[in-house]
């Protein structure tokens, strides 16, 4: 069943030529997510009612997953442990009450969009969530191409001007002057291989933070860290777009990271937003607490697939009860295992696509970690959308399996983003790969 609205949406009748070059002007600088030079050609478009029910559900989980953190503790180092992270950044965490606070405060959850509805897999906070510039670069492109028929029915949202709005919140409920810096690392976001290291990602985010009434400057992040004792207290606020776990698994100096933490500015987002992110709180909401109650419960059940944490041996799945081990080798393909603080799809293995043996292995590494979880296997309804072959100068359509990413900031859905495959041309050569691509979601109204 496809879940794509009948309103006219295409911009196929463009010259591919000029959707191409308007592609590679928008992106300039950094890289993009169409490698393989296929990209989307429009938003794909949903029925509003479906994105009411996304924010609704999106809110609900994040409320739902900071309730699940503060119960394993009643501080930020207990609560720490109690998922197993790294030792290393307990020293990252501030004053109890700005952690509670604005832990949840942005971040991008990863649905599908199941025969069953909307089934969250997992859900990110930091400030480094992805998308954020892509979303709005690709759907001020569409704001310009779409016909005016299909533009006036739908909604693209500007995830970058309500940012904005949030942060302007933010500022105003801390009594902080609307000045601030973002802080980056541009080995993340550049173009690989062509010239040098583009600022534009960051400047496009600047340009916006100024025209939202918000004094901002870019520092890479050795340029801050020198910064900082020449101008102490002179930024009263910090947009810091890294990831301390990241920086561990990359095997680089956690230092720096802690200076910019410690610099004596108001940082986003603070370091409990990683302890909110924790797919952990998936298998805890998944098997149910105590402190739960009986809407809460139904919201899993309804929103949440199966879920337990690697450290459990007895489980119930389906109304039988299973050794954990026993469960997921005899049903692998049921299954995914992740690590719960990884990122960007760091270790997440799916059962589907990984051999026995190999599958086998993956089970001891997670039983070995402890902090792994095993949740069921979701299945993407098919959407439609539309494409541009860039080599072949051609427009396809497509039925494809889909994640949905919408961004949360300051409790509202602000922008959804879209990754799905595009399969190999049919003339391909036999066993060529497809691609998995990134898009915006348009919510169309009557």
């Amino acid at each position: 069943m496809e879940h794509t609205a009948t309103a006219p949406q295409t911009i196929t009748e463009t010259d591919p030529r000029l959707l191409l070059n308007a592609f590679d002007h928008q992106f300039r600088g950094f890289r993009t997510f169409w490698f393989d030079r296929i990209a989307p050609a429009g938003p794909v478009v949903l029925p509003a009612a479906r994105g009411a029910e996304l924010e609704s559900a999106t809110a609900y989980l994040a409320d739902l997953l900071r309730r699940a953190v503060r119960s394993l503790g009643s501080d930020c180092v207990t609560r720490h442990r109690a998922l197993g992270l790294d030792e290393r950044l307990t020293a990252f965490y501030g004053d109890e009450e700005f952690e509670s606070t604005y832990a949840t405060v942005m971040g991008r959850p990863d649905v599908m969009l199941t025969e069953s509805g909307w089934k969250f897999i997992e859900f990110n906070f930091c400030s480094s969530t992805g998308g954020q510039v892509y979303f709005h670069l690709l759907n001020e492109l569409w704001r310009q191409l779409l016909p005016d028929e299909a533009s006036g029915h739908l909604t693209l949202a500007d995830p970058l001007k309500a940012r904005n709005e949030m942060l302007r919140t933010v500022l105003g409920d801390l009594g902080l002057d609307p000045h601030m810096a973002l802080v980056g690392y541009l080995p993340d976001v550049f173009l690989t291989g062509v010239g040098e290291a583009s600022r534009r990602y960051y400047e496009i985010e600047i340009d916006s933070l100024r025209k939202g009434g918000i004094r901002a400057e870019y520092f890479e992040t050795d340029e801050f860290i020198d910064a900082i004792g020449s101008r102490r207290g002179d930024v009263p606020l910090v947009l810091e777009r890294t990831v301390p776990q990241e920086w561990i698994d990359a095997g680089r100096d956690l230092g720096p990271l802690l200076k910019i933490r410690k610099c004596g500015s108001v940082v986003l987002t603070p370091q409990s937003s990683y302890q909110a992110a924790n797919k952990q709180l998936f298998a805890l909401l998944s098997k149910g607490q105590e402190w739960m109650t009986d809407q809460d419960r139904d919201f899993v059940r309804q929103y949440i697939p199966w879920s337990r944490g690697i450290r459990e041996e007895l489980v119930e799945y389906q109304g039988e009860s299973w050794k954990l081990d026993e469960l997921l080798m005899n049903r692998r393909e049921d299954f995914v295992l992740k690590r719960s603080d990884g990122d960007q799809n760091f270790d997440v293995h799916i059962g589907s696509r990984t051999g026995a043996s190999a599958w086998e292995g993956i089970i001891a590494k997670a039983r070995s970690a402890g902090t792994w979880i095993a949740q069921e296997t979701v299945h993407s309804s098919e959407v439609g959308a539309d494409v541009l072959d860039c080599e072949r100068g051609e427009y396809l359509g497509i039925s494809t399996r889909a994640v949905f990413g919408p961004l949360f900031m300051g409790g509202r859905m602000t922008g959804c983003g879209v990754r799905y495959d595009v399969p190999a041309p049919p003339d391909a050569a036999q066993d060529t790969a497809g691609t998995s691509i990134l898009g915006t979601v348009g919510w169309h109204t009557d």
